[in-house]
């Protein structure tokens, strides 16, 4: 048993983590002290992160689906960015975010699909949270494993 004390930002960012990855904060902290103490030389996790990364764009092509026929939807990521300064979380990709928004719903929702290296790095600090149903979102987790 491991006891570990963190700051209010790191709390903060594991949980957020936990909820966007549908995983255990302790299953992150071992994956992370494993590959950083060398136990676990991350057989396959690439697979993992992978699939995480495929789970991230799929949920993020239901959500644009929902802002092409609500473009509303896009105030909703506007505020989440707002909430999240306010408790002192600040990312860069909040102020790219923003810029991607003011380009209207056309190059947000192409930006949020966007299979590339840069779209998957966006949408791990993507401010769409909350825009679909716990439903919705547990029919993504609960897909098979490919």
């Amino acid at each position: 048993m491991l006891s570990v004390r963190l700051t209010p930002d790191m709390e903060s960012r594991l949980d957020r983590l936990c909820r966007e990855t549908g995983r255990s904060r302790s299953g992150i902290v071992k994956e992370a002290l494993a590959r950083f103490l060398g136990a676990d030389p991350g057989a396959g996790r690439l697979a993992g992160h992978a699939r995480i990364d495929a789970r991230s764009l799929a949920m993020h092509r239901a959500i644009a689906e929902k802002i092409r026929i609500r473009p509303g939807l896009a105030d909703a990521a506007r505020e989440n960015i707002r909430r999240w300064r306010r408790r002192g979380v600040d990312v860069s990709a909040f102020a790219e975010w923003e810029a991607i928004l003011d380009r209207g719903i056309e190059e947000t929702v192409r930006v949020m699909t966007d299979p590339s290296e840069e779209g998957s790095r966006l949408r791990h600090s993507t401010p769409f949270t909350g825009m679909l149903t716990p439903k919705e979102r547990r029919r993504f987790f609960e897909a098979p494993r490919a």
